[in-house]
């Protein structure tokens, strides 16, 4: 601004004008911008797509805030490890994940979940010649005589999988989905419906996918929250608001909308 159109205006008159131009949209943004970190190999909850985060995961938060005009996101995608750690430093303002114990710690998180991941899905082949006694199994005892295919290593699955049930081990979920549909290796996984039905997308399985509903698997839900890091200035501010959206029958009706498009 030229300084001749400053001379005539008196001192109040100038304040005035300033604090008008500070709140106005673009001109102060950086105090209402929140980072949100993502892992970057996790689909179909956060992955990285020309170095850009996409997911279920970001659709959650970027649908949250858009119901919460005083604030905009970022999202990045990093290692998980990392985007735990910039958070718990304050370096990446929040994330939406599980609210352990050594995570509350570090950041402050949402009363209720925004997704609940759910575990209790039995996935099968629908050529499985043992698909009669899948699909009318009520408890573990009834699937005794078939196969599980696991991930190895996988600590849920040791707790919450009974032992006398004979394990077939995969590397990963990929590979867990070649042994169930091309191999013929076991009868059947558990697993979300979201993430056995992205794999079986992505490796041409859907025609031959089932994915049942179960009610009888241990600890099947793993609630997830949207965090926000404790060294955050406004960090109660913002939970508060995402508290707030939460409760809006609108809000819950996109969220729904939203989830069940991954499912």
């Amino acid at each position: 601004m030229n300084k001749h159109l400053l001379k005539g205006f008196s001192a109040p008159l100038c304040l005035a004008f300033l604090v008008v131009f500070l709140v106005l949209p673009g001109v102060s943004m950086a105090s209402s911008k929140l980072t949100f970190a993502f892992s970057d190999k996790s689909p179909p909850y956060s992955s990285s797509l020309d170095e850009r985060a996409v997911g279920l995961f970001p659709d959650l938060v970027q649908l949250t805030f858009s119901f919460i005009p005083g604030y905009t996101t970022e999202h990045v995608v990093v290692p998980w490890s990392r985007a735990q750690y910039n958070v718990r430093l304050g370096l990446t303002d929040g994330l939406l994940t599980y609210p352990s114990e050594e995570r509350e710690e570090y950041a402050l998180f949402s009363a209720k979940p925004l997704f609940t991941q759910d575990f209790g899905h039995l996935v099968y082949s629908a050529d499985n010649p043992n698909i009669g006694l899948i699909e009318s199994a009520t408890s573990f005892a009834d699937l005794s005589s078939l196969t599980v295919i696991v991930e190895k290593g996988s600590q849920w699955e040791e707790d919450n999988i009974p032992g006398y049930l004979e394990r077939v081990p995969g590397r990963d979920m990929k590979s867990m989905m070649h042994l169930l549909m091309l191999r013929e290796a076991g009868d059947f996984f558990v697993q979300p419906a979201e993430d056995a039905r992205f794999i079986a997308r992505q490796l041409g399985y859907s025609k031959k996918l089932k994915v049942r509903k179960v009610d009888f698997i241990p600890n099947s839900q793993i609630p997830f929250h949207i965090g926000i890091s404790r060294k955050h200035p406004s960090a109660m501010n913002v939970i508060n608001q995402v508290d707030a959206v939460m409760q809006s029958p609108e809000f819950q009706s996109q969220l729904n909308t939203l989830i069940e498009s991954y499912r």
